[in-house]
């Protein structure tokens, strides 16, 4: 074979040669890969926890007169607030509200119980006692200015008060009054004595009942000799002997 004939053949060799000693004739592609990952996250929610409830004025309070005040000592806690709070009184009675007011109509203890509702309708409930007395019974007077002591007799419907005086002791005789008692341990009495007589007068005994209702601490107005502090025990209250200490 010729020498012309051989050299384009050589040519096509060398070309191929090349072709498979280089790099590909194609680029190599990149593949991107997303994975989505789906993670479930379990929040236990805490019970209800009501805290705690407190009313005041504390002591003991006095039927148809005392104002309690009921409202959180503690705040409550857990659930889902926000919260709502319902009571009762343990007289029947019912409120609602964060703090609410209440006043007793009879003499008792009583448990005022609050319940706490978080938004989902769930509910705990924490309670509170309360005592309260009536004023009725004999209470025995002892005057600052040195006259006599006096025994009254008092009788409590509601927020009214009857009294009752014999008083020999300082020869005023029978005297009989009303009063009331008022918010929170007021004690007001207005007396006559003689009545119907040319002796005849009127009498004021106004003060403040302490907080276990057995202590009566105000100023007479009206006797005979002027007006006096006076200081009255409760003789049927439990604890108490003898004749009040000036």
């Amino acid at each position: 074979m010729s020498l012309r004939k051989l050299l384009p053949v050589a040519l096509l060799l060398a070309v191929v040669s090349i072709r498979c000693a280089g790099s590909p004739a194609e680029p190599i592609g990149t593949v991107s890969i997303t994975q989505t990952t789906t993670t479930t996250t379990t929040t236990v929610v805490p019970a209800i926890n009501p805290g705690s409830v407190v009313s005041a004025p504390g002591g003991t309070g006095v039927a148809s007169a005392t104002l309690y005040t009921f409202g959180p000592a503690t705040p409550p806690s857990g659930g889902v607030p926000p919260y709502s709070v319902t009571w009762t009184f343990g007289d029947g009675q019912a409120g609602a509200g964060n703090i609410v007011t209440h006043v007793f109509a009879a003499p008792g203890t009583f448990t005022a119980t609050a319940t706490v509702a978080d938004s989902r309708g769930l509910s705990a409930q924490t309670t509170t006692n309360v005592s309260v007395r009536t004023v009725t019974g004999e209470w025995k007077i002892r005057f600052a200015n040195g006259r006599g002591d006096e025994a009254v007799n008092l009788l409590q419907a509601g927020a009214a008060v009857t009294a009752t005086v014999n008083d020999t002791n300082n020869l005023f005789g029978l005297g009989t009054g009303a009063g009331t008692v008022s918010n929170p341990r007021a004690l007001a009495v207005n007396l006559t004595f003689g009545a119907g007589t040319p002796t005849a007068f009127s009498a004021s005994l106004i003060g403040s009942l302490d907080a276990t209702v057995t202590e009566w601490n105000g100023f007479a107005t009206g006797y005979p000799g002027g007006g006096s502090d006076f200081k009255a025990i409760r003789n049927s209250a439990p604890g108490v002997l003898g004749t009040p200490a000036r």
